[in-house]
């Protein structure tokens, strides 16, 4: 019985240190992310102001008659600033990433120009475009950087999401339907079919299918009434998502006798370290839809007993 006790003890703690590393972790990221957008909204912001002000001074700089081209770049430079301030104040991550896209671009634009010379500028003007060229990318860098940290646990390096949701049922009916792991796909909109291949309990394995797709999972942890955990077999070969590992955990916490509080936490790697760019930012929200349906069908049930 005492360790039992000590095990629900550990337990608790673990979760929780988790998850105060993970926010802890978030706000960092944060702060990087908007200090990298900072950067980028004053270099952008001088360079358009700039370009405004001393079009005709640049296009002479540059060698060339025309000025026109300097003014819209300049005009629409400031509009870019305004994407970044507000992105300052939102940190979503979709509009970020679309915000190192565009500085991606620019790079790739510049590079272009220095290669093929196409409107004969000048030496001065081929330096000028190399240097705010290098200091985009190098923003674009610190942005790419920042954002793929979103997530991260300090600790692992490990990605992690927590969802939880007030139940208004007993902890003893709560634990009764989420730990029904063998009709998990009946709530989970991602999952089509779920067998027990084997064991009960820690150590149990399962299979999964969504679609023409399957893999197996295997439960690492089981505390009756409590938590449970299940690591994911990503190197099925017919496992659809880009991960390296996957951990889910499901946790319930009684706030009193008629409401129960659900966590879910769900800890992973992606394949490839550049998919925390450029996929971590599409994935997030999917991910956040597909737990929200699944706490919202476990509710519904629950609710109506």
């Amino acid at each position: 019985m005492v360790q039992i006790l000590a095990q629900n003890v550990n337990i608790a703690k673990l979760a929780n240190v988790n998850f105060v590393s993970s926010i802890k972790n978030i706000r960092i990221n944060m702060n990087d992310l908007q200090k990298s957008l900072s950067a980028n909204a004053i270099f952008s912001g001088m360079c358009g102001l700039t370009l405004i002000a001393f079009h005709k001074s640049t296009a002479n700089l540059f060698g060339l008659k025309d000025s026109t081209a300097f003014w819209i770049t300049g005009i629409a430079l400031i509009f870019f600033v305004f994407t970044l301030i507000l992105e300052i104040v939102k940190r979503r991550p979709i509009p970020v990433l679309w915000i190192i896209i565009q500085d991606t671009l620019w790079v790739t634009g510049s590079i272009i120009l220095l290669v093929y010379l196409p409107f004969g500028i000048s030496n001065t003007g081929n330096i000028i475009i190399a240097v705010v060229a290098l200091i985009v990318a190098l923003i674009a860098f610190y942005q790419a950087s920042a954002l793929s940290q979103i997530d991260a646990l300090s600790t692992s390096g490990n990605k992690l999401f927590r969802f939880e949701r007030r139940v208004n049922a007993s902890k003893q009916n709560v634990w009764k339907v989420i730990s029904d792991v063998s009709s998990y796909h009946q709530v989970a909109p991602n999952i089509d079919d779920v067998k027990i291949i084997s064991g009960e309990g820690e150590g149990m394995v399962r299979k999964c299918s969504h679609g023409k797709d399957s893999w197996t999972e295997t439960c690492s942890m089981w505390v009756e009434e409590r938590t449970y955990s299940f690591e994911v077999n990503t190197s099925a070969p017919d496992y659809p998502y880009p991960l390296k590992y996957l951990k889910g955990t499901w946790e319930v916490n009684e706030i009193n006798n008629d409401t129960t509080k659900v966590i879910m936490l769900f800890e992973f790697t992606y394949k490839y370290k550049i998919y925390n760019v450029v996929l971590h930012p599409l994935l997030r929200d999917a991910f956040k839809k597909t737990a929200e349906e699944l706490l919202n069908n476990w509710q519904n049930i629950l609710e109506k007993k």
